[in-house]
């Protein structure tokens, strides 16, 4: 790994004394998925039901959301199905976790 850089550093340089341009390779940012609310949720602090609530996902409503699924420390039963899962959203400037099991997560 050392001699990677020392090369991507050689390189770099070598780049600049030229007046070039370097672009540098990054991961691909994070892929942006929009949650849509199957019934009311509500938007908590943390990854439980016990959460501070902080906002409202109403039926049908859509808001960004973070492609990753979390899980929880401890099971609940909502929209009929036992889960763990949680859904990080942004809504109205408000961020926090809804049940995944009633949200649809689509990639954007």
């Amino acid at each position: 790994m050392r001699a990677g850089r020392i090369l991507a550093a050689t390189i770099g340089a070598a780049a600049l004394g030229l007046g070039t341009t370097i672009v540098v390779a990054t991961p691909a940012s994070a892929a942006s998925c929009t949650a849509k609310a199957l019934e009311t949720v509500v938007i908590r602090a943390t990854k439980s039901t016990g959460g501070t609530g902080l906002a409202q996902l109403n039926k049908g409503q859509s808001a960004p959301a973070d492609c990753t699924m979390y899980y929880g420390t401890s099971s609940y039963e909502k929209c009929g199905i036992v889960s763990k899962r949680w859904v990080k959203v942004t809504r109205s400037g408000v961020t926090g976790y809804v049940v995944g099991t009633c949200v649809i997560v689509d990639r954007d």
